[in-house]
């Protein structure tokens, strides 16, 4: 896949995995998964078992993390 497909991808993307939440989050996916669970996100499943993959909605993720800023 060209570089340009991938930044429009990226630019447009509805969703995000769990690893990205990590890094974006500066957590362990465990953490990810335990914090998701708990504010009720909602998540795409993708495949089944050990291979399946899954998503979150970008919105409510950016959603969460407004209702979690603190201002002084």
């Amino acid at each position: 896949m060209g570089k340009n497909i991938k930044k429009m991808m990226a630019h447009d993307a509805k969703f995000i995995a769990p690893n990205e939440l990590a890094i974006r989050w500066c957590c362990a996916r465990t953490s990810v998964d335990r914090i998701t669970r708990r504010a009720g996100m909602s998540r795409l499943y993708l495949g089944t078992g050990k291979n399946g993959i899954v998503r979150y909605v970008l919105a409510e993720v950016e959603a969460y993390e407004a209702t979690c800023l603190v201002k002084r």
